[in-house]
């Protein structure tokens, strides 16, 4: 379902002189969701084509909490696409886009493997929950850090200088420090080979009522700023609109997409659970907490720590 809400809100802001050709990775799709995202996409504007996953690619690779092997897909697009594709846009399932995509496509990559946004909550290699070790990596303190849920790529770069083999290599070296497991080897290999695109092709939804908050205080209402006019909001984080049901402006515009697909009317069921979530990530409390929040998420990472099985480990369990 976020993958028809995503895909559906890309289509609708699409330009109308454009047309898509949609790549979905496909690590277990079964029929009667494909039949409902077929439904949902106009075939006039997109073309959808199912690719399989090949997770034995990444045995060896860590997980942590709820992640599963579908975290490293997008490491291997470069691969998994037609040889005759040399540009792709990435997009993770869980965001909505609001803009129109052509304007990323259209951006000149100026021989650079990516293009992506520094990320919101982890702005560089060396803040917390960057890249371990980034000193010995050869990476500076002040080496922006990207977020890999929107990536403009080159794919032949990606082939040539095989970036999703390296990056599976390093992932595995570190597997027991890396945090963002798939985005930390990105951001190693990629290091000085990557340019940096506007913070609205790919804003955090939690960071947007703090920077809002931050912006009024100082007097500044800044409507081309990421917080007030973003292209792409990234549902990051734990606050899924499918997830819990909330009042919030840009999970509402998720619901509007949501409503233009074949799951239209679906809710979320409201709980307790959910509206103290919420209150304590749009709280000022989040705020002075949030150290404490990002020490908590690298206990969990370790005690709940597992590992990508091997096609043989698979088939004897």
């Amino acid at each position: 379902m976020p993958l028809g809400v995503m895909l559906q809100s890309a289509l609708v802001n699409l330009s109308p002189d454009r047309t898509a050709v949609v790549y979905v990775i496909d690590g277990g799709i079964t029929p009667s969701q494909k039949a409902e995202l077929l439904r949902t996409l106009d075939p006039g504007r997109a073309a959808l084509r199912w690719i399989a996953a090949q997770p034995s690619s990444y045995s060896g690779a860590p997980l942590w909490g709820k992640m599963t092997v579908a975290t490293y897909f997008k490491l291997g697009i470069a691969n998994l696409l037609p040889a005759s594709v040399e540009k792709a846009v990435w997009l993770d399932c869980d965001l909505i886009v609001v803009a129109d995509l052509a304007r990323l496509w259209d951006l000149d990559l100026s021989g650079h493997h990516a293009l992506a946004a520094q990320d919101g909550v982890v702005p560089f290699v060396s803040s917390p929950c960057g890249v371990t070790d980034f000193a010995k990596l050869g990476l500076a303190r002040d080496a922006k850090y990207f977020n890999a849920g929107v990536m403009l790529l080159d794919l032949a770069l990606w082939r040539r200088d095989h970036v999703a083999e390296r990056a599976v290599a390093f992932i595995r070296l570190y597997r027991d420090k890396i945090f963002f497991m798939d985005q930390d080897g990105l951001n190693v290999i990629l290091a000085g080979k990557w340019g940096e695109l506007d913070p609205r092709w790919n804003y955090n939804a939690s960071l947007r009522h703090r920077e809002r908050r931050a912006l009024t205080n100082v007097g500044v209402a800044d409507e081309g700023s990421a917080a007030t006019s973003p292209w792409i909001i990234h549902f990051a984080g734990t606050l899924k609109p499918w997830l819990f049901p909330t009042t919030h402006p840009d999970r509402r515009q998720f619901y509007r997409y949501l409503d233009m697909t074949a799951w239209a009317g679906w809710r979320p069921k409201r709980s307790l659970r959910g509206r103290l979530i919420e209150a304590y990530e749009f709280s000022r409390l989040r705020a002075v907490l949030f150290p404490l929040e990002q020490r908590g998420m690298r206990l969990t990472r370790r005690l709940s720590r597992r590992y990508v099985p091997s096609t043989a480990d698979s088939a004897s369990s």
